[in-house]
């Protein structure tokens, strides 16, 4: 393996030192995704992901080199990526092993895997793809072959309709599938649905692109928390519009959605006008066509910790309920959430 990777480090400096200008060429020419993608580079050869790196960033990549599995998990736990580039071997973990642990977590298991292997059997092959990793690349390779197959990836990411397109959050079907999973193997689970008090008036007085950046806003501070409290058991969806699900662990749930509230309502006034805050109201026109003064948003979160379930029914049926009455509350000016404990069927 160790001379497959020098091999690949002295084949990679040749291409990059002389082939540098080809590669240019190929870019202007369109042979890579126009945004900014953040990708992660994990190889213990040294040499081998910087030398990556440093080609991959002339290509509007932001690349960051790790060095073992563990740097990978940490990093996953602070940040999410567009692509991970992953040696088959590591010092602390097999690449499959990990590309596994990687998709075990709802929250990382859409981020597109490729793997560098040194290995070009038909069996490694196999292991690889059924591993979940979206696609494989055998050392040494050529650099453009390794850049088309992380653009193709990231081509198929981009169009995956499992996802938000706003917030690339996993959306309905997703949350369904993982509640089923979670009834089906009897692992107990809070479910918090959170949803925006008067979005609609703030879209309609400051227009949809704020309002959009609104929605990715709430969608970073639900992550954020969940992410700050749960470790790796958790999952966080977005329904549509201002609706999202975080699921973790019954014990963890209310804190979770304590910090959410906190963290939202410490920021939302930003959104607003100086004059609007002022005043903590917006006017606007109403669902009958008649001016009406809307206070600032805030969340209605609904918590569900269900005992022992049977439905995945059930508990959005319940979590509606909680969400209408925090919605028919008079004159709230702060988030507020509420649990229910009746599931027991």
């Amino acid at each position: 393996m160790k001379e497959l990777l020098t091999d690949f480090s002295v084949d990679l400096r040749l291409y990059f030192f002389y082939n540098f200008n080809m590669a240019v060429k190929d870019s202007v020419s369109g042979d890579f995704l126009p945004d900014k993608k953040k990708i992660l580079v994990i190889d213990d050869d040294v040499n081998v992901a910087i030398l990556i790196s440093a080609l991959f960033k002339k290509f509007n990549y932001e690349l960051t080199p790790l060095y073992s599995g563990k740097e990978l998990m940490d990093y996953l736990k602070k940040s999410k990526p567009d692509l991970i580039l992953l040696d088959l071997k590591l010092p602390d973990i097999n690449g499959l092993d990990l590309c596994k642990k990687i998709r075990e977590n709802p929250y990382n298991s859409d981020i597109p895997i490729v793997i560098l292997s040194g290995v070009a059997e038909l069996d490694a092959r196999v292991d690889v793809i059924e591993s979940g990793a979206d696609d494989y690349i055998t050392k040494p390779f050529d650099v453009r072959e390794l850049r088309a197959r992380i653009n193709r990836t990231l081509s198929r990411k981009k169009v995956d309709t499992s996802l938000n397109p706003l917030t690339a959050l996993p959306g309905s079907p997703s949350i369904e599938e993982f509640i089923k999973t979670r009834i089906k193997n009897n692992k107990n689970f809070g479910f918090a649905y959170v949803d925006a008090d008067n979005f609609k008036s703030y879209n309609d007085v400051y227009g949809y692109a704020r309002g959009d950046e609104v929605i990715k806003k709430i969608a970073e501070i639900i992550i954020s928390a969940t992410k700050k409290f749960s470790g790796e058991d958790y999952f966080v969806g977005h329904i549509g519009g201002d609706d999202f699900v975080l699921i973790t662990s019954q014990d963890k749930t209310e804190t979770v959605v304590e910090e959410v509230i906190r963290e939202f309502d410490s920021v939302i006034g930003g959104f607003y006008s100086e004059a609007d805050r002022k005043t903590g109201s917006i006017t606007t026109l109403d669902r009958q066509n008649k001016m009406k003064s809307f206070p600032l948003m805030t969340l209605s979160v609904a918590v569900v910790i269900p005992n022992k379930p049977t439905h995945y029914a059930k508990i959005v049926e319940n979590a509606f309920e909680i969400k209408r009455y925090l919605k028919s509350l008079p004159h709230k000016k702060t988030s507020k959430y509420h649990k229910d404990r009746r599931i027991n069927e």
